[in-house]
């Protein structure tokens, strides 16, 4: 199934953001992105502390407070996944911009960004995999490219 982001936003808003101002426009982006990120964050720890209250109300003390914060912060919510999604929307039309504006893509804010939480992700799984069993590391396979294989460049 696939699914544009046309069929999310009119067609009018989708060709005003290729319009004027394509390069400006990247940034405007990031920076949406990051702070619709920033809110679901925001978001998450408002609930904690909420959690926190009421059991500092019902009468929890400071070990009840804690875990109850902690435990309503970071539990996923509804909107985590719109929040994510949208974020990255975003993400991937600033990419689009530069990619049509001829821009290098190691200039792109929005390449960079989506870039760097990609590679965190993908970081992550490589370390929990060498801390279940070495072995496990086979299912990363080096890429042909790597400096690793003597082949990059540097």
């Amino acid at each position: 199934m696939s699914v544009r982001a046309t069929e999310y936003v009119t067609e009018e808003t989708w060709k005003q953001l290729f319009r004027r101002r394509r390069r400006r426009r990247c940034k405007l982006l990031a920076q949406t992105a990051a702070k619709v990120l920033a809110g679901k964050k925001m978001l998450h720890d408002w609930v904690g502390a909420v959690a926190g209250w009421l059991a500092a109300l019902l009468g929890g003390d400071r070990v009840v407070q804690s875990f109850a914060r902690q435990l309503a912060s970071n539990i996923p919510l509804p909107l985590d996944a719109k929040m994510v999604a949208a974020a990255r929307g975003v993400q991937v039309a600033g990419v689009l911009l530069c990619v049509l504006n001829g821009d290098d893509l190691r200039r792109c804010q929005c390449f960079i960004d989506l870039a760097l939480e990609e590679t965190k992700t993908q970081v992550k799984k490589v370390l929990l995999a060498a801390m279940e069993d070495w072995t496990a590391l086979a299912q990363f396979p080096a890429r042909s490219s790597s400096l690793a294989d003597g082949h990059g460049s540097a």
